[in-house]
């Protein structure tokens, strides 16, 4: 009798620890998730802005810095999974003149 209730017992810390184990990585994955949300927000923004900064443009033209910059947040952005919202603004911006 005692030594199945050691068993129990054991069997018992033994699922708790896994629970424990499970509940902390789904926090973590919580976590990583939000700041994967925000990156992509930031990232979004700073496209937007570089766009409606120029959009209204007879010709819209970039700085060469600018274009590197937006190509460099575009990347971030497509690696994290974004929208095709963004997708179809940096295809147009892709074919506006670029200027030193």
């Amino acid at each position: 009798m005692v030594e199945q209730l050691k068993i129990a017992a054991a069997v018992v810390a033994y699922f708790s620890t896994i629970a424990g184990v499970f509940t902390y990585l789904g926090k973590i994955w919580k976590g990583l998730k939000a700041e994967k949300n925000g990156v992509m927000c930031l990232l979004r923004a700073s496209i937007c802005s570089i766009y409606y900064e120029h959009c209204d443009e007879e010709e819209p033209t970039l700085r060469e810095y600018e274009r590197k910059n937006l190509d460099e947040l575009y990347a971030g952005y497509h690696t994290l999974h974004g929208n095709t919202f963004v997708d179809d603004i940096y295809d147009k911006m892709r074919h506006w003149r670029v200027v030193t």
